[in-house]
């Protein structure tokens, strides 16, 4: 699939840009930021609690909105599951 430039309305933005609520025993929830200071640069950040009520996250910097879009729904996916997800 050909990558496709960020759009302004994604580069504008104060904070993510997609977030996804991916609920599950662990109420994570996944968001995707742009870093338009770095041209594609896209910041790929879950947030989730653990079966204790402990606080975690992930991140992952990613080149693409294709690439950052697919790691985001595998996060989801995985916190939906109820694991944990796992950092590139």
């Amino acid at each position: 699939m050909t990558e496709r430039p960020l759009d302004p309305w994604m580069t504008s933005s104060r904070g993510p840009f997609l977030t996804l609520n991916a609920g599950g025993p662990l109420s994570g929830s996944v968001t995707i930021t742009a870093r338009p200071e770095r041209g594609a640069h896209l910041i790929v950040e879950a947030n989730w609690k653990t079966v204790h009520g402990e606080p975690r996250t992930a991140s992952a910097a990613i080149e693409g909105y294709n690439a950052a879009r697919a790691l985001a729904h595998e996060w989801a996916a995985q916190l939906a599951a109820g694991r944990e997800p796992e950092p590139t």
